[in-house]
């Protein structure tokens, strides 16, 4: 026995300074120490606990941590015993009680481990009971393994009056009934982890040391240490002579010599062979999993495990997860290095038993890792296989643990699964060249050369490239033969089946077959909520969304499409890695309302995702949505440049496509003056779908060229029914222009309401915005028909001017101007007459501050005078503004 602690870890060769209130045998603190109240302040939690138990490995901590209460906390008489290897606890024990001025029996204490005479334990729990003070004893570094001690021990404090107080330092538990002294809340424990260094007390230490670190870099340094204070000393010595010590803390983690000297010295050296064989098994995988330990150890294990636990092996139960352990980095780092020197076959061995344990529970990541350990490529490409895992790492992140092994599979690795898993990432990184020479590899000999779930892998690859292919009807073919594929292989909750009817849907919604879309996509979003594959669900339904706006039907798109945003952020999918589908077609929506600002911001949430399943058809109905928003706001001329550019990217393939963008750039061309390129835009479209938009063409076409009975009888057409919607409401009021210039204005009245009548279920505004100007004035001027259609006025985006109050037997005092207002004249009118300035009507309006001026201007011009107030009197006087 000495006076001093026999941890090396905690403190340097002992000195016993006056400054540790005169007790001797308190070991002296080591140089760099920071005081650590938190942990002082359990040792005074429990004012009447008997037991306080340190137990924790070596290097933690604990002789410093005791030394510092016991020279700064303890109130009454104590007494410190420091224990050296093979010494006997009782004579030292009575010997220290006989210091505290306690009178111990003459009888001899045994000289070896055997239990106390009863008559001497009784008489030595009577002396202890009858000091008049409370007595603290540490006794630090004796391990108590033997039952006859720990029965002594246990009597002497249960029977001694609670005027003793035990403190046991130790590296592994003691045999005592710890459990009877936790029910009864008489004893205090402070174990590894709380003995783990804050960042607080880590930054401390290390400043002691004279190594100063920002806040960020100790917080790393403490997480790789885990806050083992020995481990920190380590890395603060080795920092000393590092000129930028923030760089190069993963080069000093790195640098780990020492630390594993001192782990085989003071952690495994005193291991019997049989326990150093079952850590080095178990030190396999990062977390020891229930279950996990027999298939690495054998029968036993599992038990062998919960005893190394309290052993303090530098091995710690995983919060929140009972029955879960792991190693220590360092120990960890050091038992695989040592399995695999003494037995490289047992190490990959071992590898190959937790990949396949792991791979049996789903945990699959894992199992690639525990594979790919031991360079098995093959593996790790065929448990992508085995598990249908593609549709994971098409959608998984790029720092996905499953993405991050599967990356690693060399290229010169030429197995078909390898083949594939390099194949699935080119694709989910949208890299088509790679993917191309990843599929040219296959040496496909005929039907039935590959196995048949890497067949329907094959499948479903080239189905999803085949998005990108320029001839929708082939995309259309791989789609089918992917879903033909899968479906009588895959399970029913797979991944695969949302992302084939994904893909088929989009090949159907580039042949314009709606329907059979609309069927794909529906099925699709339920197998992914199935699944569980948030971003296929919304993909599925954010291209639902964009078919049901291509229809007409706007409210359901708008229900599919905040279904598809709703479930994206509960999944917590931020805007950039998830489709963009949903936010096209809530753009789409919004213009339809003329509420510019939303479809602005959620043109550009659309424009800002990064999918990897993006697809022709959104694409091109994102560049139709932004010609329509530019077009809302003043710009014709970047209108018909998008739409352009958008049908010059477009393979000639994509004919339904082509056909929606051709309508939508005539009109835009019709509006501008140009009807002759307007014909030129649409000939030899013939697509079904869009017949009734032609036949409004057709119509708005000959009214700007006078032709007034071919224009009607296009209108007819255009207001069929069966007609969309929006087509049906421009037609109307096209009808309703051809009316006034005929001066049929009861007729053209009722036009006017049947388009109102149309339009209001759905709010449908932007066919009143681009009307033709005495359309407009028209719904300004009319109060009851104005106040029926309340809805019309509503502020969303650039509103129309609210209507006159005019009465209609009051006459109008001015003629109008010969030259009349434009569309945007008219709302520019309408914002100076509420007194905005030219910044504020081009950020309401989205047009340039120039463009105001120029519409200004026109309108000064147009009602002879020169003053912005004297346009807005003239205006209110010609009705073309409310009084």
């Amino acid at each position: 026995m000495t006076r001093a602690s026999n941890d090396p870890s905690d403190h340097d060769p002992p000195r016993y300074p006056p400054s540790y209130g005169g007790w001797p045998g308190i070991p002296e603190r080591p140089r760099q120490f920071v005081s650590r109240p938190r942990l002082l302040d359990r040792f005074d939690s429990e004012p009447t606990a008997a037991l306080t138990l340190v137990s924790a490995p070596a290097g933690t901590g604990k002789t410093a941590l005791v030394a510092d209460w016991a020279s700064t906390r303890v109130p009454g008489r104590l007494e410190w015993i420091t224990f050296d290897p093979g010494d006997v606890l009782w004579p030292s024990f009575t010997e220290a009680l006989e210091r505290l001025g306690i009178a111990v029996p003459p009888s001899s204490p045994p000289s070896d481990e055997a239990g106390l005479d009863p008559q001497l334990r009784r008489d030595l729990a009577l002396a202890i009971a009858s000091t008049s003070d409370a007595v603290t004893l540490v006794i630090d570094g004796y391990e108590v393994s033997s039952s006859s001690v720990a029965t002594d021990l246990d009597f002497l404090l249960r029977h001694s009056g609670r005027r003793l107080r035990l403190v046991l330092l130790t590296r592994s538990d003691p045999v005592l009934p710890l459990y009877r002294y936790r029910l009864e809340e008489s004893m205090t424990e402070i174990r590894m982890a709380d003995l783990a260094l804050d960042d607080h007390e880590a930054a401390g230490l290390l400043s002691q040391m004279g190594v100063t670190l920002t806040s960020e870099s100790v917080h790393e340094l403490n997480a790789r240490t885990r806050g083992w204070v020995t481990g920190m000393r380590f890395a603060g010595r080795l920092l000393l002579d590092h000129d930028d010590p923030d760089a190069d803390i993963g080069q000093v983690m790195g640098e780990s010599g020492s630390i594993a000297e001192y782990l085989m010295g003071e952690v495994l050296a005193d291991l019997s062979p049989r326990d150093l064989d079952l850590l080095m098994a178990l030190s396999v995988p990062d977390v020891i999993e229930p279950g996990l330990a027999p298939t690495l150890a054998g029968d036993g294990a599992d038990r062998a495990l919960s005893s190394l636990a309290h052993v303090n092996v530098f091995l710690e139960s995983v919060p929140d997860h009972p029955e879960h352990y792991r190693f220590h980095p360092f120990l960890r780092d050091l038992l695989r290095a040592e399995l695999g020197y003494r037995s490289p076959e047992t190490w990959r061995l071992l590898q190959g038993r937790a990949a396949r344990w792991y791979a049996a529970r789903g945990t699959l990541a894992t199992a690639a890792r525990h594979h790919a350990s031991i360079e098995a490529w093959e593996d790790v490409a065929r448990l992508v296989a085995d598990h249908d895992a593609w549709a994971e790492l098409l959608l998984a992140d790029p720092t996905h643990p499953l993405v991050q092994v599967v990356l690693t599979v060399p290229a010169d690795v030429e197995a078909p699964a390898a083949v594939l898993v390099r194949a699935t990432l080119a694709l989910a990184e949208r890299d088509e060249e790679r993917f191309d020479a990843e599929m040219a590899r296959f040496a496909v000999d005929g039907e039935g050369s590959l196995d048949p779930d890497l067949e329907r892998a094959r499948a479903l690859l080239l189905a999803l490239r085949g998005r990108e292919v320029p001839d929708p009807v082939r995309a259309r073919a791989l789609a089918d033969t992917a879903e033909e594929a899968k479906r009588d292989h895959t399970r029913r909750d797979s991944a695969l089946v949302p992302l084939a009817l994904a893909t088929k849907g989009i090949a159907q919604v580039r042949q314009g077959l709606t329907a059979d879309a609309r069927f794909s996509l529906r099925a699709g979003a339920v197998a992914a909520d199935r699944s569980g594959s948030a971003p296929l669900m919304v993909e599925c339904l954010g291209l639902l969304a964009l078919v049901s706006c291509c229809e007409g039907d706007l409210t359901p798109a708008t229900s599919a499409a905040a279904h598809a945003v709703r479930a994206a952020r509960e999944a917590g999918l931020t805007v950039e890695d998830r489709s963009g589908a949903a936010e096209i077609a809530l753009a789409w929506v919004a213009v339809e309302h003329f509420d510019l600002r939303a479809a602005t911001d959620h043109l550009q949430a659309a424009e800002s995702s990064r999918s990897v399943l993006s697809d022709p058809a959104s694409r091109t109905l994102l560049a139709l949505v932004r010609s329509r928003l530019r077009a809302a706001q003043g710009d014709r001329g970047a209108a018909i440049s998008g739409v352009t550019a958008a049908l010059d990217g477009l393979p000639d393939a994509d004919r339904w496509l082509a056909a929606r963008l051709r309508v939508e750039l005539a009109a835009w061309l019709v509006a501008r003056g140009d009807e002759q390129s307007a014909r030129d835009a649409v000939e030899g479209v013939d697509e079904p779908s869009v017949s009734a938009a032609l036949a409004l063409l057709r119509a708005q076409v000959d009214l700007a060229a006078g032709h007034d009975v071919c224009a009607a009888v296009a209108m007819a057409e255009a207001r069929d029914p069966a007609a969309p919607v929006a087509v049906r409401v421009a037609a109307s009021l096209a009808e309703c222009a051809r009316l006034l210039r005929g001066g049929a204005g009861a007729q053209a009245q009722r036009a006017v309401t049947e388009a109102l009548v149309l339009a209001r279920p759905i709010t449908l505004r932007r066919p009143f915005h681009e009307a033709p100007a005495p359309v407009r004035q028209l719904v300004l001027q009319d109060r009851q028909l104005a106040a029926a259609h309340a809805w019309l006025f509503d502020r969303s985006g650039a509103p129309m001017n609210r209507p006159t109050t005019r009465r209609p037997s009051e006459p109008v005092e001015r003629t109008a101007p010969v030259e009349q207002l434009t569309e945007k004249e008219t709302e520019v009118l309408g914002h100076l007459a509420a007194l905005l300035t030219t910044e504020e009507i081009a950020a309401e309006m989205y047009i340039s501050v120039n463009t105001v001026r120029t519409h200004v201007r026109n309108i000064l011009r147009k009602l002879g005078v020169s003053r912005r107030n004297a346009a807005v009197r003239i205006a209110r006087e010609l009705e073309l503004l409310p009084r």
